[in-house]
């Protein structure tokens, strides 16, 4: 992120010119002068649908409420969302087609939300991780999860997740990061590979859960787009990540919330790997790999830890920036672009831009009263430091001193959700 002062000119939904000399007609001027004005964040790990979800109740994700209820909670979240300065989001998993359904009414401005990359349910196999507790109380419709066996069946629901509108594909490849198996291994490779190939056959992108390194290497092998988590990422698996471009989320935040309440033995999560992974994230940052920003919410920890840091509740996304850059080796202004820059290349294909202030980008932008570069805190407090978000050209929060009213296609959404 380059720091500067000056104009940022914005014409439809599209930046036109940014700098000291950027001009503008005298019309439609918004002064925010002393203000930081940044792209959008955006988190590229989410689960719109999680909250409140108990991971103790052994209810399967996506069954623990109705889907009416649980489309209302994908609502809230995207309110959420904006009121803490993140104008876009990637999604890693959801029921009910949630994310798809998301974008379709924030498209047609039913509701105003983020900038969305849909993902769907979690792809998986018979008798996995996911699908071996209380067979007994299987349902006929799915929840978060999808199983099927062989290439062929995992083929046809990869076509049957993108023809409902998914842009990203999330397969549990293996065990991990606070999930116990008897095995790392979840998806055969012949299986893994079908699923890859038809997903990038028909434009979709595929992000796996995966921890150990075996099945990382398979992975990236394969052409997976996105590790999610990686704990035993090392130097062989950043040079591959970085040759093939692809993405990583580390999400330890989860993994600190287990060590923090005493539960890591429980979930099977080793200490030496959680500081495994803050001593490898410098290293792939140096190296070039294109690391994310985006954690496990859903108020799993609110009975467990005040101010459950992976609660949906306005300010805690942002806590991300300041956790990662307390990290020896990293400064604030490279983990900010893992929320802006790195996430916009993920979040839109080629030839749109967004994550940036350049001409030609998107304009999903946002104001703050403070400097996140000294401050990376005060991204975690948008109840303080937050004061206009634009989606795509549109001022859709406004708590600006003085400024125009929103254009009418806008809506300012109320201080019911600021916390």
């Amino acid at each position: 992120m380059r720091p500067g002062t000056g104009s940022v000119v914005v014409d439809g939904n599209i930046i036109t010119a940014v700098g000291e000399t950027a001009g503008h007609d005298g019309n439609d001027v918004i002064d925010v002068g002393g203000m930081t004005v940044m792209p959008g964040l955006i988190t590229s790990h989410l689960h719109p649908d999680f909250y409140k979800f108990d991971i103790f109740s052994g209810e399967k994700p996506g069954k623990e409420l109705p889907p009416g209820v649980m489309m209302a909670i994908g609502v809230r979240t995207c309110r959420v969302l904006l009121e803490s300065g993140f104008t876009g989001y990637a999604g890693a998993g959801c029921a009910h087609d949630i994310d798809a359904q998301l974008k379709m009414a924030i498209a047609q401005d039913i509701i105003p939300g983020p900038r969305i990359r849909a993902c769907g349910h979690h792809i998986g196999t018979t008798g996995d991780m996911n699908n071996r507790s209380r067979w007994w109380k299987g349902y006929e419709t799915p929840g978060i999860d999808l199983c099927g066996d062989g290439p062929d069946a995992i083929r046809t629901m990869v076509r049957r997740e993108i023809s409902r509108g998914v842009e990203i594909i999330k397969v549990f490849a293996g065990a991990g990061h606070g999930i116990p198996s008897a095995t790392s291994r979840n998806i055969a490779r012949d299986e893994l590979s079908s699923l890859v190939r038809t997903a990038h056959e028909r434009g979709a992108r595929v992000r796996a859960h995966v921890a150990d390194k075996e099945m990382i290497l398979e992975c990236l092998d394969l052409g997976v787009d996105i590790i999610d988590h990686g704990d035993e990422i090392d130097q062989e698996c950043l040079d591959l990540m970085v040759a093939a471009g692809t993405f990583w989320v580390p999400s330890l935040v989860y993994l600190w919330s287990l060590l923090e309440i005493g539960y890591a033995t429980r979930f099977g999560v080793n200490p030496a790997l959680y500081d495994h992974v803050r001593e490898m994230l410098p290293i792939a940052q140096q190296a070039g790999v294109r690391i994310l920003i985006g954690d496990d919410y859903s108020g799993v920890f609110r009975t467990m830890i005040k101010d459950d840091p992976l609660d949906h509740q306005v300010g805690n996304y942002g806590r991300e920036f300041a956790f990662y850059s307390e990290i020896d080796g990293l400064s604030s202004a490279e983990v900010l672009t893992w929320g802006t820059s790195n996430a916009g290349q993920l979040l839109v294909d080629a030839p749109a831009t967004v994550g940036v202030i350049a001409p030609g980008a998107l304009a999903d932008l946002i104001v703050v009263d403070g400097d996140p570069l000294a401050d990376p805190t005060v991204l975690s407090r948008p109840d303080e430091a937050l004061k206009a978000v634009f989606r795509d050209g549109v001022l859709v929060i406004d708590y600006l001193p003085t400024s125009k009213a929103p254009t009418e296609r806008s809506t300012v959404l109320g201080p019911e959700v600021r916390r």
